[in-house]
């Protein structure tokens, strides 16, 4: 079969999905993507942590609206070179200026007492102070102090922000007890009941990123006793970072516990799905998260695209692999990784010709395609999206 290889095409009008549903209904059929897996438990035992005897009591509390924010959980990024980009960066506010210096020099032991006659006079403090007061307590390795103070964040008219949830992550991750860990959820929980879960989403993401994967997901199991506690951010944070640990098992398991719970997903699950059997080879399920997909309604994005078209080039599927790239030239503008990705699947296939006008392709179309800057503006747009 000959393929023409045009430059990137303007955006149609009508939608991708009908061709690229033919275009996957015709390859050979995988395993169904449903079938049932071991139940797999993130319980602090099963983790090897320690489980105290006495449980510390919690406050029940009231707040004012958490401000949402668009969190991690997004689709491991096309290359390493991209997903470089997402690494936290905290930023500094400033202080309160009647405030901020008394506190940073105030006795650990006073400062909850002074932040609750602060907030029983509504005096508000500024983001800056208690971001202080978190660095402080985490620096001093005092959890019960670090506990009281984000309470009063959550309290105060501020809303934390990414250098706040950094503290927390290393809070936590500075913690040997799980049981204290869970009673600072269970305070937040109550705090913000009645809200969207942003505050936990925000801990369960952070936590990971910064390397505490199994106290991440013992949150999450937390998270699961109260399903007005979860939606489709929680899930897609996990999923993301059970991905990129290469546990599929028990990522397969949340996506069907999902689906259990009536949380639809969208089109970051599926492109965090697709992207991780996609790097472990195990193409036969994303095949069929991407026919789910388009019978959806959910249009393939260009992650969605790339993911697709590599997959069918390592399956040795090479006709459909190009297929699917000529089916992305219509709505999207291709990237340099799609490109390379594919030229490197045609060699090993041995199609040297077809990759050598590819690549030829490639070069005279260069200043069209997507390339590393384009990405970490997006990743930069997402940060700053999330601090406001």
């Amino acid at each position: 079969m000959v393929v023409a290889i045009a430059r990137p095409s303007s955006p149609a009008s009508l939608s991708p999905a009908a061709p690229m549903l033919l275009l996957i209904r015709r390859l050979p059929a995988g395993s169904p993507r449903l079938a049932l897996y071991p139940r797999i438990s993130s319980t602090p035992a099963s983790l090897g942590l320690r489980i105290p005897h006495v449980r510390a009591s919690t406050t029940k509390t009231t707040t004012p609206a958490v401000s949402s924010s668009d969190l991690a959980g997004s689709p491991p990024a096309e290359n390493a070179a991209a997903d470089q980009g997402s690494e936290l960066e905290p930023r500094c506010e400033p202080l309160d200026r009647d405030w901020g210096s008394t506190l940073s020099r105030a006795d650990p032991v006073s400062i909850p007492g002074i932040l609750r006659r602060l907030h029983d006079e509504q005096t508000h403090l500024g983001l800056g102070t208690y971001n202080l007061l978190l660095k402080r307590a985490c620096e001093a390795e005092d959890f019960a102090l670090f506990a009281k103070v984000f309470r009063y964040l959550l309290l105060s008219k501020a809303a934390p922000d990414l250098t706040s949830y950094v503290h927390v992550a290393r809070a936590i991750g500075d913690l040997d007890d799980p049981e204290l860990m869970l009673d600072f959820v269970r305070e937040i929980q109550e705090i913000t009941q009645g809200r969207d879960p942003t505050v936990v989403n925000c801990i369960v993401s952070t936590t990971g990123k910064y390397g505490h994967i199994d106290k991440s997901l013992i949150i999450f199991q937390e998270l699961k006793k109260d399903k007005r506690c979860l939606d489709v951010v929680t899930f897609n944070t996990v999923l993301d970072m059970l991905g990129k640990a290469g546990r599929v098992d028990e990522m397969l398991h949340e996506v069907k516990l999902m689906e259990e719970l009536g949380i639809s997903p969208d089109m970051v699950t599926y492109n965090t799905v697709i992207n991780c059997l996609r790097r472990l080879g195990r193409f036969d399920l994303c095949k069929s998260f991407a026919k789910e997909m388009l019978e959806r309604g959910i249009s393939p994005d260009l992650r969605t695209y790339s993911a697709l078209i590599d997959g069918f080039g390592r399956a040795g599927h090479i006709t459909d692999a190009l297929e699917a790239f000529e089916q992305m030239k219509k709505s999207h503008r291709p990237s340099v990784y799609v490109y390379r990705a594919l030229i490197s699947d045609l060699k090993k296939a041995g199609r040297a010709e077809l990759a050598q006008k590819l690549s030829e392709d490639m070069d005279s179309c260069a200043s069209d395609l997507l390339g590393p800057e384009d990405f970490k503006q997006k990743i930069n747009g997402r940060r700053r999206g999330r601090s406001r």
